[in-house]
């Protein structure tokens, strides 16, 4: 309807135009001056709307260009007034109009998805431009990397020297495993980075995962299976050995045998060598949490009762808040705390030590339990094997403390770490952390 309309109004120029002309014609013919101005006044009015026409439909023209560029599609031009060919072409500027606004709205709907998506993964992502500044990243990205807000990858240094150079310098499909100090504990991450086009610019992703708790967990079960073969290798092999010397020793005219002091050595040293194997049995057979709400408080203020700290040492806590509570096995946290605080004392020997233990919630709802202590640093040799089930340094140690505590931290949900010497100003922290 439109375009034949558009059709007959164009005839109708055409005829007036033709009539003006053919007015100043006859009146130039007949020398009728007044026919002449009459020809030439409907000439100039046409001449005239038309420019109006066409200078305004540039303006709107500009307008529309003008408000693309600036994203806003909001734009909506009247039709009054105007002849049909003009309301045409405004019925498709609006309806342009329109449609763009219907595609900016659908691309805001998946932006706003896809912020939703990335704010939800467990992989931290981080958008580097060109010039490695931080285009986007989420919530996990900034957890992970142990940042209280990421704008740089430079803002790294603090927690090791040249980090950020290694990444900078990753190249497309390239996949890198960083660990760095925080004071929050040790970071084991696995980088993977891509490149892309974003528009004209080239843009970097870099997806992060943290690897810490699977690589513990995967350790923790080699020395499980390993300690399971070895106790049951060695209790096999001691067993008949016991039971046959015993069976000797138990005889009555044993004591006057001339093998009866070297058939009671071989005695104790396999009955000794059973129980040291059947001990150390704990790392491999422990039992399965029972969680349940508890007060940190009441944990602490028992292990307080069994007086495992020496008067001469002083010890001093910080839970906030005082309610504090932990969804965990009571009887296993509890023995991972013994554990830590008897490291400590052991620490601190000898002198007038401190043992310091602060708790407290995080914004992600994680427990956090430090155990400090002034006394001496632990070497960076003996740091990295602590957890290692049997490892020690003392003399009458086990080494089975600390892989006892890391194994029960595991199977909580948690884990327990060593973190750097001279953490919030103390020479050796033990950190819990509770998810």
């Amino acid at each position: 309807m439109g375009y034949n309309a558009g059709i007959s109004f164009n005839v109708v120029n055409i005829l007036t135009c033709a009539a003006g002309g053919a007015c100043v014609a006859i009146g130039m013919m007949l020398g009728y001056t007044w026919i002449i101005f009459l020809g030439c006044a409907v000439l100039g009015l046409m001449i005239i709307a038309r420019l109006k026409s066409y200078f305004s439909f540039r303006q709107k023209c500009n307008m529309m260009l003008e408000a693309i560029k600036n994203g806003d599609y909001t734009f909506k031009f009247s039709n009054r007034g105007l002849s049909w060919q003009e309301r045409m072409l405004q019925d498709l500027y609006n309806q342009l109009g329109e449609v763009m606004m219907h595609q900016r709205l659908l691309l805001e709907q998946r932006e706003a998805f896809y912020g939703l998506i990335m704010s939800r993964v467990s992989t931290g992502i981080v958008v580097l431009d060109k010039n490695n500044d931080v285009l986007q990243s989420n919530d996990a990205a900034i957890k992970l990397l142990r940042l209280p807000v990421l704008r740089s990858f430079n803002q790294l240094e603090r927690y090791k020297d040249g980090l950020p150079d290694v990444l900078y310098r990753m190249s497309h499909g390239e996949s890198r495993r960083i660990d760095f100090n925080t004071p929050s504990g040790m970071a084991r991450l696995l980088v993977n980075v891509s490149e892309m086009k974003l528009g004209e610019k080239g843009v970097r992703i870099y997806a992060i995962n943290d690897i810490k708790n699977e690589l513990d967990s995967k350790e923790l079960e080699s020395w499980i299976k390993l300690t399971r073969v070895l106790t049951h290798e060695i209790m096999n092999s001691v067993a008949p050995i016991v039971s046959l010397s015993s069976t000797f020793l138990e005889k009555e005219d044993a004591t006057g045998n001339k093998f009866y002091e070297g058939m009671k050595a071989i005695h104790d040293v396999a009955s000794g060598l059973m129980s040291f194997v059947d001990y150390y049995r704990v790392v491999s057979t422990l039992q399965q949490p029972k969680p349940e709400p508890f007060y940190l408080k009441d944990i602490v203020k028992q292990i307080e009762g069994l007086k495992i700290i020496p008067d001469n040492i002083s010890f001093s806590k910080q839970i906030e808040p005082t309610d504090l509570m932990i969804y965990a096995d009571p009887n296993l946290i509890r023995q991972v705390l013994i554990n830590v605080i008897k490291n400590a004392v052991q620490a601190v020997e000898g002198g007038l030590g401190r043992i310091f233990l602060r708790a407290y919630v995080t914004n992600e709802e994680h427990v956090l339990v430090y155990v400090s202590n002034n006394g001496s640093v632990i070497p960076a040799d003996v740091a990295e094997n602590i957890f290692i089930p049997f490892f020690t340094t003392k003399i009458d140690g086990n080494g089975v403390g600390l892989s006892l505590s890391r194994q029960i931290m595991n199977q909580s949900g948690g884990s327990i770490s060593l973190l750097p010497a001279g953490t919030n100003g103390w020479n050796t922290t033990f950190l819990l952390e509770f998810e």
